[in-house]
């Protein structure tokens, strides 16, 4: 029996060792628009089986060299699709019964005088079959198509994962150009001062070997010592301090070790590490953290989650706006410490508000966006710290995050 949509009329057997019955059966089949063979036997009704495949197969019981029996029970072994109706006299009514069991769909009790009833049980059997195909083509297909959706949902993941990881490296790389930038400049003023106290030593050296130096010359030498090298000094002090916050926020980014760290300090680093960028506006930042608040958690996931917040407001929140404000507070509350970001920028639409922590949603995709930052902010702070975030916001009104982390997960 094929699987495949033939527009051929359904083709019957019928086997059965008497030729009035297969003739009979033949003209009401035929007349009624089926294609019909035959067979005198069990034994050659199976070659033609095997051959043709036939699309319903009526079986009488009793017959030489092969009973009915025998005949369904082959078919459903090798031809379980096949439909086959036992035709059977009253006498065998048990052995009708004892085929059903093997595998036959149905069976009609011989001398069969309404021929329609024969018609009617080829039809339900043949639209039987037709469902039951057409039931595992859908389920084929259920399968082809889940398989296919685990397999896009797979690969979505693995971009998901490397579009993550290069937005992170991305914002390492503006962190390494931002700090790099910053330090010119004390290393810049150090080496003048360097030079300038180099230059005022030969000088003085000179007049000190030829004899001409004076108390006034020493003194000045004195001075311009002192000063060159407090100025040194603090430009260097302030290179040394970019540089160790800088090593900390990256090795943090870049790892995921557990330690503990003053949530004051460490948000000072952060924002320290951001001041190139936003040195560049107006914007200012307001923090209020307790000095003493030590936690034992994920500085990298803080340090990411606070980047990500205050680079989506200076992108976005304060797009058009001169000079904006954005407000950082921590408190500890029962169990749980509760990190509250406000600013006071454009705000968004109760739309782009609903989602703004779905992969991919940006409002800046031909500016460079790849949607992915709220994201991982979410994805941090729900699985990284088993913590909970919110976001309100309005137009014109600004947006505000709360992010509360149990403590129970992060103190000793």
């Amino acid at each position: 029996m094929s699987d495949t949509v033939s527009n051929n009329p359904p083709l019957i057997l019928t086997i059965d060792d008497e030729k009035v019955i297969r003739n009979n059966f033949k003209d009401i089949l035929e007349d009624n628009g089926y294609e019909v063979i035959q067979a005198e036997n069990g034994r050659t009704g199976l070659e033609k089986i095997r051959k043709h495949k036939p699309d319903l197969i009526l079986c009488d019981l009793q017959m030489p060299e092969m009973n009915g029996l025998e005949v369904v029970r082959t078919v459903k072994k090798e031809f379980q699709k096949i439909p086959i109706l036992i035709v059977s006299g009253a006498g065998v009514l048990d052995d009708a019964i004892e085929a059903v069991r093997a595998g036959a769909w149905d069976y009609l009790v011989k001398p069969i005088f309404n021929l329609d009833i024969l018609l009617q049980a080829v039809e339900k059997a043949l639209d039987r079959a037709k469902l039951i195909a057409e039931n595992e083509a859908y389920q084929k297909n259920l399968e082809k198509q889940t398989v296919k959706l685990q397999q896009e949902i797979e690969e979505r993941k693995r971009t998901e994962q490397q579009l993550v990881q290069s937005e992170k490296m991305a914002a390492l790389g503006d962190l390494v150009a931002g700090v790099a930038h910053e330090i010119n400049t004390p290393l810049g003023i150090g080496v003048t001062g360097i030079s300038y106290l180099n230059d005022a030593t030969t000088v003085f050296k000179k007049r000190f070997s030829t004899g001409d130096a004076t108390k006034t010359d020493l003194e000045k030498f004195l001075e311009d010592c002192e000063e060159a090298c407090q100025v040194t000094l603090s430009n260097l002090n302030r290179a040394a301090k970019l540089v160790a916050g800088f090593k900390q926020i990256a090795v943090d980014q870049s790892s995921d070790e557990k330690r503990i760290f003053n949530i004051k300090q460490y948000i000072d680093e952060i924002l320290f590490s951001l001041y190139p960028r936003i040195k560049k506006t107006r914007h200012t930042v307001n923090v209020d953290v307790p000095e003493d608040l030590k936690l034992n958690s994920y500085p990298g996931a803080f340090s990411q989650i606070l980047t990500n917040l205050v680079m989506n407001s200076l992108l976005h929140g304060f797009e058009g706006i001169e000079a904006g404000q954005i407000t950082i507070t921590v408190k500890k509350e029962n169990h749980s410490i509760i990190l509250c970001y406000e600013d006071n920028g454009k705000g968004m639409t109760k739309e782009h508000q609903k989602r703004i922590f779905d992969p991919f949603f940006t409002t800046k995709r031909g500016a460079g966006g790849t949607g992915l930052g709220m994201h991982l902010v979410f994805n941090l702070v729900s699985k990284k710290l088993n913590g909970q975030i919110s976001c309100t916001s309005a137009v014109n009104k600004g947006t505000f995050f709360t992010i509360t982390v149990p403590m129970r997960n992060i103190e000793k």
